[in-house]
């Protein structure tokens, strides 16, 4: 049997009380966890959270994202919020928010939003566009592939939680809303605080 790792797991997310938006958390792992998922690697982490798949109402889509530049090729699954947190409930898979409040008619759009567990000392799908030692891979010009959908990087960036919780970039209505992409993770760094302060946010347009 492979060796249990205490793991931090990320991208958590929290929803706002005053529906400001979401954004990204960790929970921590407790050894005495009775409910463990296994990463891309098939290593097992702990949780201290066990998911709600029911209130979460996950539902594949049957396609994948797919971030070709990073090697990265994943199921996409769909994922509500349910009151005030949305815990996806793998280390394998890609979510794609439910969005929460959709925009009336001709008022545009909210960007498609993507979250995805990165785990720190193991390999998440969130992993694949940061090194261990912290330093962003992503960058403008990669490529990503949700459900066949194509999509360009034009802006990445490193938004402490509280800035991106509040970021309309993010989660504001926009007339182009319906062709832009939001993907989001944490950003681990090695020796930095238990809970990572910063979300790694990419930005990505329709090809």
């Amino acid at each position: 049997m492979r060796r249990v790792l205490r793991l931090v797991l990320v991208a958590v997310l929290a929803l706002s009380l005053a529906g400001a938006g979401l954004t990204l958390w960790e929970q921590h792992l407790r050894p005495d966890a009775a409910t463990t998922l296994r990463d891309l690697d098939g290593r097992r982490v702990e949780l201290d959270l066990p998911p709600d798949l029911e209130a979460a109402a996950v539902e594949p889509t049957g396609g994948r994202f797919v971030a070709p530049d990073h090697g990265l090729d994943v199921p996409l699954v769909w994922m509500s919020v349910d009151g005030s947190v949305l815990n996806p409930p793998t280390l394998t898979d890609a979510f794609v928010v439910r969005d929460p409040a959709p925009a009336a008619d001709g008022a545009g759009g909210r960007p498609r939003i993507v979250a995805m567990h990165a785990v720190r000392g193991g390999r998440a799908p969130g992993n694949a566009f940061a090194a261990s030692s912290g330093e962003v891979l992503a960058a403008p010009g990669d490529r990503l592939y949700v459900d066949g959908d194509l999509y360009v990087v034009d802006t990445v960036e490193v938004v402490p939680k509280e800035a991106a919780e509040r970021d309309a970039s993010i989660w504001g209505v926009r007339d182009d809303g319906d062709v832009r992409l939001v993907v989001l993770t944490c950003l681990q760094r090695p020796g930095g605080p238990t809970r990572a302060p910063d979300n790694l946010v990419l930005h990505a347009s329709r090809a």
